[in-house]
């Protein structure tokens, strides 16, 4: 399993001439980095002299955002084996034989199902990984002023992860036929990159303001 990988293991089996782990899981990855360093804030401030004069709603919803964050870094590298297993599975498909009418028909169903994991996974990346700026924002607005770039280094791998997992989407639509799902799919997450986009320039640029006393 990747996740049970050392780091450097995990850098070296991403470079070597493997079609799989590939940027779909190393957008994965990236997201599940994003939601410990998001949960590392949280625990440098919560409980802490930083949350000493916080409200008790503000604790509160630092808390329920931690328990989100340490949830999301696990589905994360979830969804980064799936990545990896989706595509092999693919793989296996093209792989099989077809020279009888029965061997062409398993394997045309072993394809078409693996291309319906191959595409699903990254949108969902996507879609998951999007949720996790709520919880970026509070730890923006809440955390740890001496940890307040982490959650800028958060907000910047999140986004990284949604524009990867994006890519993954789109090259996977581009070999299918154009139809209105497709349409429908090519548009949320066009729209989800930019939101993602937004969100993350207004996280680093409230991130720096507070490293310079701005806020």
């Amino acid at each position: 399993m990747l996740k049970e990988l050392s780091v450097q293991d995990y850098a070296r089996v991403l470079g070597e001439g493997n079609p799989t782990p590939g940027g779909g899981a190393a957008a994965a990855l990236s997201a599940s980095l994003a939601a410990a360093l998001t949960s590392m804030v949280f625990n440098l401030t919560i409980d802490k002299k930083a949350a000493k004069d916080y409200d008790t709603s503000v604790v509160t919803a630092m808390k329920d955002a931690r328990m989100a964050t340490d949830r999301f870094r696990e589905r994360y590298l979830e969804l980064m084996e799936e990545d990896a297993n989706a595509f092999d599975a693919l793989m296996a498909g093209f792989a099989m034989k077809k020279e009888t009418e029965e061997e062409k028909s398993a394997r045309k169903e072993a394809i078409a199902k693996a291309k319906v994991k191959v595409l699903e996974i990254p949108l969902t990346l996507v879609r998951e990984s999007f949720e996790m700026y709520e919880a970026l924002k509070i730890a923006t607005e809440y955390g740890n002023k001496n940890a307040i770039s982490d959650a800028g280094v958060g907000a910047i791998l999140i986004h990284s992860a949604i524009e990867g997992a994006a890519l993954n989407v789109f090259i996977n639509l581009a070999g299918e036929a154009v139809s209105d799902e497709n349409i429908k799919i090519k548009e949320e997450t066009d729209s989800l990159v930019e939101k993602s986009k937004a969100l993350k320039e207004d996280i680093v640029a409230m991130v720096i303001d507070k490293i310079y006393g701005r806020q």
